[in-house]
């Protein structure tokens, strides 16, 4: 059978139906992935520059300057800071929970606050993410137990501190299990009959599960902590 480009025959008519039907649906479905693509490369050029102390020293004297970070102010009368570029998430009308702080049994809480710090901030390393929660609870028994660490997995001695007026007890803990660690640092302080816990979560895993050939090299424990603890450091009540 010749076929005739310039006459209009019943199937051209139909191939004109299908590409019309769906050159809109796949322009929108590559639009999406090509939207997803730029901005995942667009998160990880800005990771790789502020976490990199050597190769962007302004974005790392970014994470030292409080004053030039995001303020979280809400209803709760409690304000706090961060690097504008970390993951927050607030808990505004978020019902009782029990994973309002980490690792302290005796009643339930409310989680007020939650920042992430990605892999993409430590690159090529065994660092995984950190978390960084804010939480109180007013129920009789967490605040019985608010200064007293019921985690005795490498614990070291409890400290105080005092932050913008308030004087918080220190407790930093270690767990481990099938291959990942998570170092946790707690601030805690009895506040208007509430307990409240600021506290972070470092997960990374055992660089020696890696084979060698990935290249990975151990993640710069001293960075991740300085920042979570100047994080911890702009709280205070209002």
């Amino acid at each position: 059978m010749k076929i005739q480009l310039n006459k209009i025959t019943w199937y051209s008519k139909w191939l004109a139906l299908a590409l019309f039907v769906a050159i809109p649906f796949l322009g929108f479905y590559f639009g999406i992935r090509l939207g997803e693509a730029r901005q995942y490369a667009a998160d990880i050029f800005i990771y790789l520059k502020n976490a990199s102390s050597t190769a962007a020293p302004q974005g790392s004297a970014y994470y030292e300057n409080v004053s030039e970070w995001q303020t979280d102010r809400n209803n709760a009368g409690w304000s706090i800071a961060y690097p504008i570029d970390f993951y927050t998430e607030d808990f505004y009308a978020a019902a009782p929970a029990d994973d309002w702080r980490q690792g302290m049994p005796g009643g339930s809480g409310l989680r007020l606050f939650a920042l992430t710090i990605p892999k993409a901030f430590e690159p090529q390393t065994n660092f995984s993410d950190a978390v960084f929660n804010v939480g109180m609870s007013g129920n009789a028994d967490a605040v019985s137990r608010c200064l007293v660490s019921e985690n005795a997995s490498a614990q070291t001695a409890a400290s105080k501190t005092t932050i913008n007026g308030t004087v918080f007890t220190v407790f930093r803990f270690t767990d481990a299990g099938a291959g990942n660690i998570y170092e946790t640092t707690s601030y805690r302080t009895i506040h208007a009959n509430q307990c409240w816990a600021v506290e972070y979560t470092i997960h990374s895993a055992e660089i020696g599960n890696y084979p060698p050939e990935y290249g990975l090299k151990p993640f710069d424990e001293t960075k991740l902590h300085d920042v979570l603890d100047r994080i911890a450091g702009t709280f205070r009540f209002e």
